[in-house]
């Protein structure tokens, strides 16, 4: 700043519940109002109603607002309108047509690509999808495209049927009765972690423990635990952060030219890409002969970035090496190499939000013989390398 400057001043109105979500959306918010000197004033649910609005924009004069929405605001609608001149940005709001704004919404057909590729890995006889409670825009998304790769790929898809007033208990059990019914080792894709979490006990219920009868995915990238003593849930985990970068940055724009357009007259939806898959126990093994397969992915993924080869963890087990590989092959739908490969990948892609880290020392860290060599099948898995993935999801 030069002189008697006076920084900008950004409220963030959060209607989000989830504390964890926050705090990554306001990490991605406050990497990018370092670049511009903006003082960023979190106003939490309570003090957001909307008849509240208006006093609080006269008294704290912002310069721009970021409004997240995930949850529908029962007290009304917060429209760009209601804010007058003052540029505002949505992120997630539960309305996809929301009033000509600027919203910053995950990309949910990408998230049911990524959920679709990795249940049809174990060569499942059939699908199944689970919606969330609650009727929610990404929730029908998610649930649609799901349906429609299904219907793509010729796959048979059965969706439970979601009730919103039902309790959670009449829920858990009509979900076990629809279990029953499901082909052995079905693949099913829950709409978010919280309703993998109620899938995993109603499966429990009804005699379909995951991973060995049946495989589990969920979204959002929590750490779920299928019932007491079960597997991890597997999950693909959503780039809340980057969502809150990429709305500063749609603000920074508005706040910019401000004067350009009135409120409410330009439309824009911007959409994240989910960041990656965690995972975990829940999608291992696919029930066709899964035993040694589980035990090497397990310990594939404890030592992949220590730099363990593939003949090291065949030798483990007491069969040849061909007849291993076939088995893991068989349960998982990939080799064992390409196992190693992808572990050390998705670590190389969460170590790379660390600015400070050299590629080469990525690389190293990961297990990579070479920097040439992880660049190369860094690029084939992403499409770019792996600086133009930190620039894309970090920068």
């Amino acid at each position: 700043m030069h002189g008697t400057q006076l920084r900008s001043l950004v409220l963030y109105l959060n209607f989000h519940g989830s504390v964890w979500q926050h705090k990554l959306k306001l990490a991605g918010i406050t990497r990018f109002a370092a670049t511009r000197e903006w003082r960023v004033v979190t106003v939490p649910p309570e003090r957001s109603r909307p008849e509240d609005l208006a006093a609080t924009l006269s008294r704290l004069r912002p310069d721009g607002c970021i409004v997240e929405l995930s949850i529908p605001n029962p007290e009304g609608d917060l429209t760009p309108r209601r804010f007058g001149k003052t540029p505002v940005v949505f992120i997630d709001p539960h309305s996809r047509a929301w009033h000509g704004g600027t919203c910053v919404t995950c990309d949910n057909s990408a998230v049911a690509e990524v959920a679709f590729a990795t249940l049809a890995a174990g060569l499942p006889p059939a699908y199944a999808v689970v919606p969330y409670k609650w009727r929610r825009a990404w929730n029908d998304e998610r649930v649609h495209a799901f349906r429609a790769l299904c219907r793509r790929g010729g796959a048979p898809c059965s969706v439970f049927p979601a009730k919103e007033d039902e309790a959670l208990e009449d829920r858990l059990s009509r979900m076990a009765q629809w279990a029953a019914t499901l082909p052995l080792h079905v693949a099913v894709f829950a709409a978010n972690d919280r309703t993998a979490g109620e899938v995993a006990r109603a499966f429990r219920a009804a005699s379909r423990p995951f991973p060995r009868s049946a495989t589990l995915l969920g979204v959002d990238g929590t750490t779920t635990v299928a019932g007491e003593d079960g597997p991890l849930i597997s999950s693909v985990r959503l780039d809340f952060e980057r969502m809150g970068f990429v709305a500063a940055r749609a603000l920074g724009e508005k706040m910019a030219g401000r004067q350009a357009a009135a409120p409410g007259t330009t439309s824009r939806n911007l959409l994240i890409s989910p960041l990656m898959v965690d995972r975990r126990e829940s999608t291992q093994g696919h029930g066709r002969r899964g035993r040694y397969a589980m035990e090497a992915v397990e310990a594939i993924r404890r030592e992949a970035c220590s730099g363990v080869g593939a003949a090291e963890i065949a030798a483990r087990f007491p069969v040849s090496r061909n007849d291993f590989e076939q088995r893991f092959r068989e349960a998982t739908g990939h080799s064992v190499l390409e196992e190693i490969i992808q572990v050390r990948l998705e670590q190389a892609r969460a170590l790379l939000e660390r600015r400070n880290l050299r590629v080469s020392a990525v690389s190293d860290f990961c297990g990579f013989g070479t920097e040439r060599e992880f660049r190369k099948l860094f690029g084939r898995r992403t499409g770019m390398s792996p600086r133009e993935w930190r620039k894309r999801h970090y920068l």
